[in-house]
């Protein structure tokens, strides 16, 4: 079929979420526009009396020629949106100068969101041919059903910005040049004979002019390059080296007392956390055999222990890690890496990429020394920045570990929309996050960090649930039907995570970290989905006490809601479908 062939012409040109949700603006735009200047034309040019009716019968008839040519539930949704935007044309009723502006609006808009997000147009694949009339036209004709094939056929959904993407990454060293300047700066290392009672390091600017040049070669190799945009499209991202961080890291037994204790310990390394769009990357190369010293991306549930040309690359305001000893090894050779920094931006965000790399360069340096004055402590004041460092470490930590920076801020905005906006907004903004992240989650299901996902939809949980907590008491009538739902609801709910685990039931299956099992103890052998059907149950009941009813009428039918199109979600796109392979628990 010829719509069939343009959408998956049109398909390769439109698969970033970005592009897509300026178009299902843009679009609509144009279509306004396009069916204003008609009835505009019909009244001014022709003066018929009657030109809604014919700008709508042309839509409708524009609607009818697209039915034998596509899928009856895109033509419907597709039909839809024509009504609405012919509709809307009527309604709003734009003078000819403001229908003008909205078409070369639109245009530009679609041009303009496509070098935002770095894709080619589709127009520009056939612009160069000579029968790219008929094509425009063509196109033209099938914009907005194109437009709405293309959403289920895009890289990521619309909420991936709610998704906690994993975004470590990784590469190895094996070309042959790569290889020798890894020998080389190994050579130089152990000419050094860097000490055995601490770790050791040089920095990139004051190593000999050789050592320099094979360091500086190193950093931006194809491998490494490689590494980031394979992540980071190399026609969206721009990947930079920070030469003002890099620096030879020699590892220590020795880590008792001094500074060197925070590498053991889960950290972050920068404070530039809340930094829009862009990340400075902290790659840890290794550069000699190793067995001894693993480092490991809780968050993501990665260890890696780096060998020989091994390279893993993580964000240095953000990652949280930490290495350890393993267990009966021990290297032939003191641990030698090289740690390299990386700025990665939108090519379309050039002044803020610079920008981050500019502060962490200056966080680094600051933090680079006092890290050598606590490296080797003397006396009570040595002693004393030593735990500074410790300590400061261990509450940047605690933060991001358990409340997360962005949560945090999200929930002061909030609470700011409670001061200057409406007295419910940070009720409103908090009570459905999680259910918004479930569902991004399980639409995507690709790297995603599933430590940070487990700690964000906990966190807004535990702060929906104590909301509703502290609005039931606040508005306490005697109900025991609404104590006994409430009971049986959270206690079905209760049960099912213990029989699932910790990691099933925030998508551990779903997202490839667990093996699937069929379980048949209760309450998955009475109840089919049981989480969700307990927890609706318990919410019932906290709306069923009147005097919270009459306080809060719309709280309650939110979170039902909410469940019930995540319920809708998880049995259209079933990932558990088809026979059982694992053993009945």
């Amino acid at each position: 079929m010829e719509f069939q062939r343009i959408c998956k012409e049109f398909r390769p040109y439109h698969k970033n979420a970005l592009n897509m949700a300026l178009h299902l603006i843009t679009t609509p735009m144009g279509i306004v526009s396009a069916c204003s200047l008609l009835r505009i034309y019909l009244d001014y040019q022709l003066q018929l009396s009657r030109s809604v009716q014919l700008s709508q019968l042309a839509v409708a008839v524009y609607c009818w020629t697209l039915f034998i040519n596509m899928p009856v539930r895109l033509w419907f949704v597709n039909t839809i949106c024509m009504a609405l935007c012919s509709y809307i044309s009527t309604v709003y009723d734009p003078n000819p100068y403001i229908a003008v502006g909205l078409m070369a609006g639109a245009y530009l808009g679609q041009d303009l969101a496509h070098w935002i997000t770095g894709e080619s147009t589709f127009q520009s694949s056939y612009m160069k041919k000579t029968a790219w009339p008929s094509m425009l036209l063509e196109h033209t004709y099938y914009l907005l059903p194109c437009v709405l094939d293309a959403i289920p056929h895009m890289d990521t959904t619309f909420l991936y910005w709610l998704v906690a993407t994993n975004n470590v990454v990784f590469n190895k060293i094996t070309d042959p040049e790569g290889r020798q300047n890894l020998a080389y700066m190994r050579q130089w290392v152990l000419d050094q004979k860097p000490s055995k009672d601490h770790t050791t390091h040089w920095w990139f600017a004051t190593l000999p002019e050789k050592a320099k040049e094979c360091f500086a070669t190193i950093a931006s190799s194809p491998p490494l390059m490689e590494m980031f945009h394979k992540k980071f499209p190399s026609n969206l991202y721009a990947c930079e080296v920070i030469p003002g961080m890099n620096e030879i890291y020699v590892a220590s037994e020795n880590h008792k007392q001094n500074s060197d204790t925070v590498f053991y310990m889960r950290h972050v390394d920068g404070p530039w956390y809340l930094f829009p769009f862009c990340g400075a990357y902290r790659c840890i190369l290794a550069v000699n055999k190793n067995e001894r010293i693993s480092t490991i991306f809780p968050h993501v549930n990665q260890k890696h222990t780096l060998s020989g040309g091994d390279v893993v690359g993580f964000d240095f305001n953000r990652e949280v890690h930490y290495i350890e000893n393993n267990p009966d090894t021990v290297n032939s050779e003191t641990r030698i890496t090289l740690k390299l920094h990386y700025v990665v931006y939108p090519r379309c965000l050039i002044p803020l990429g610079k920008l981050l790399a500019a502060l962490t360069t200056m966080y680094d340096i600051a933090a680079r020394n006092l890290f050598l004055v606590t490296l080797k402590p003397k006396g009570l004041i040595g002693q004393g920045l030593a735990y500074i460092v410790i300590i400061a470490t261990r509450l940047m930590f605690l933060a991001e570990n358990y409340l997360g920076y962005y949560n945090l801020v999200y929930v002061t905005v909030a609470a700011l929309a409670t001061r200057f906006v409406h007295p419910y907004a940070f009720l409103a903004l908090t009570s459905y996050m999680h259910y918004w992240m479930y569902i991004a989650t399980y639409a995507q299901k690709t790297n995603v960090a599933h430590g940070l996902f487990k700690r964000n939809v906990i966190f807004y949980k535990t702060l929906a649930l104590s909301q509703l907590a502290f609005y039931y008491i606040t508005n306490w009538e005697v109900d025991p039907a609404s104590l006994a739902m409430i009971a049986v609801g959270y206690g079905v709910s209760a049960s099912a995570a213990v029989a699932l685990g910790v990691d099933r039931t925030y998508f551990g299956v779903e997202l490839g970290l667990c093996e699937p099992k069929w379980v048949s103890s209760f309450p998955y052998s009475v109840i089919p989905h049981p989480m969700i059907l307990g927890s609706i149950m318990g919410l019932l009941g906290v709306h069923k006490m009147a005097g919270f009813q009459a306080a809060m009428p719309y709280l309650v039918p939110g979170h039902v809601a909410m469940y019930m199109l995540h319920l809708s979600q998880e049995m259209i796109f079933d990932v558990y479908r088809g026979p059982a392979t694992k053993k009945v628990q």
